[in-house]
Formats: structure tokens, C-alpha cells, sequence
């Protein structure tokens, strides 16, 4: 089944993208091609996506950047919560990354965003059981069969939003 998973690469970019969230106007994504084929993991796990997300992936000597351009048909009744670190994402419009840096579909880091630019970031330890929201019980790592998810784990990491008629991104 791992054969069918999509994989996304990035291009190596001489201009670093501005931190502004304004990823349309920004010339340092125009010559990076769009990732566009999403599938939905809530209301309808696996179906397909249902609005058009675009996700760019660039990186510098120094860092790794996602442009990331949300359209939403109804973009004035986008769902908004709280915008401190590490909030539940759970009944809001949000954006998350899962990262396999250790290439072994195991362990990874968790790194979403809403469009209040909320910074949400956790660690994936041996297949984490994990939910993308908070923690239950008031905890900050949870279980699942072999592995859990480390909400304490903070990355040193920006971002920004911006909203559009359109959406956000």
C-alpha cells in the first residue's frame, strides 16, 4: 500500500520565499510547481479534498519553506480559533504537515498552522497513534500501540498567513 502514497519533492531555489503568507505575489514561487492532489482526513477520511489546496515545497542552503494556498468557496466564513502555540486544531480551517525525516514511516514531526498563523508543532514516535488536536486528559503526549505523540516538542520554526477572497494561505 506505502507504493500508492503520493511523495513530494522540492526544488532548490536561489531566492528564499518573503515570510509574509502571501504566497501568489511572491516571485520566489513562481518557478516551483504546485502539489494539488489532496485527499480529506476529516469529515470524510480519504476522500478527495474539497476545496483546491496548492502546496509548494522550496529549500535554501539554510532552510526548507512550504508555500501552502488554501481556496475556500465560502473563504468569509473561514473557522478560526485560539492562536497561541500548540492550540487544538480539532472544528477549525487548518493546514498540517507530517514530516519523515527519519524515512522509516515511524517517527516524524507534526507542524500545522491555522489561519491566525497559530504555530502547532509535536513529535510522531513509533507510529504515534496520535490526533492532530491536543491531547486528551489535559496531556501533552499521547499513546497509541507502540508510540505516541510528544505535543512537547517545540521546532524552531516561522509562520505566516494571510487572507484572501479566495481563501488563505
Amino acid at each position: 500500500a506505502w507504493a500508492l502514497v503520493p511523495r513530494a519533492g522540492a526544488l532548490k531555489v536561489a531566492q528564499a520565499p518573503s515570510l509574509n503568507g502571501r504566497v501568489a505575489d511572491d516571485p520566489a514561487w513562481q518557478s516551483v510547481p504546485p502539489l494539488t492532489d489532496f485527499w480529506q482526513t476529516a469529515p470524510d477520511a480519504g476522500q478527495p479534498a474539497s476545496e483546491r489546496t496548492e502546496v509548494r515545497i522550496a529549500y535554501t542552503e539554510d532552510a526548507l519553506y512550504f508555500g501552502v494556498t488554501l481556496f475556500d468557496g465560502s473563504a468569509g466564513g473561514l473557522t478560526v480559533s485560539d492562536s497561541r502555540r500548540d492550540s487544538p486544531l480539532d472544528d477549525v480551517d487548518s493546514f498540517r504537515i507530517l514530516l519523515d525525516t527519519y524515512k522509516d514511516r515511524q517517527n516524524g514531526f507534526v507542524f500545522a498552522t491555522n489561519p491566525a498563523a497559530l504555530e502547532y508543532d509535536g513529535q510522531v514516535i513509533g507510529e504515534g497513534g496520535m490526533t492532530l488536536g491536543g491531547g486528551g486528559g489535559g496531556g501533552r503526549q499521547q499513546g497509541g500501540s507502540g508510540g505516541g505523540f510528544n505535543l512537547n516538542w517545540d521546532g524552531a520554526w516561522r509562520v505566516r498567513t494571510a487572507m484572501t477572497d479566495g481563501g488563505w494561505s
